[in-house]
């Protein structure tokens, strides 16, 4: 699972091409896509203005392939309808890698945890803007033990 690189959040050249490297290993990839819409938290609290709905920095960075899926997330986490879907898919492990560590990569983690599909973060495949990239790894570490 890739989890929100789009170009609102301007990750390194490098890790971008690290992650698209990686990413090429499995036959099928989950993209997340964070969408903030005008009446959200992320807005009104956070003041957090990019990622308006159908706005160009919403574009996934690493573009999907036939067979992709692709997840429009509002929040930190998953819906109980993108965790369906998953289900639906098969999907009982989840390797989750992607931007941020500390917000919605934890987020996401939680989320599959707590409907019960295992996950496993690729640390080295994994990035912050905001600084806690480390503290949100050792989060991550105590939570979700089984990291790969």
């Amino acid at each position: 699972m890739i989890v929100d690189v789009q170009k609102a959040f301007e990750p390194p050249a490098a890790f971008v091409k690290k992650l698209e490297q990686y990413s090429r290993r499995f036959s099928r990839r989950v993209y997340t896509r964070f969408i903030n819409p005008k009446d959200s938290l992320f807005r009104t609290v956070l003041k957090q203005r990019s990622c308006l709905p159908g706005s160009e920095d919403t574009e996934l960075i690493i573009p999907p392939q036939r067979g992709d899926i692709v997840i429009d997330k509002t929040g930190y986490g998953l819906t109980a309808a993108h965790i369906r879907r998953l289900k639906q898919k098969r999907i009982t492990r989840v390797t989750v890698c992607g931007l941020d560590t500390d917000a919605c990569v934890l987020g996401v983690m939680f989320s599959l945890f707590d409907a019960g599909i295992r996950c496993y973060l690729k640390e080295a495949h994994c990035w912050s803007s905001s600084g806690l990239h480390k503290p949100a790894l050792a989060i991550i570490r105590e939570q979700f033990p089984e990291i790969r």
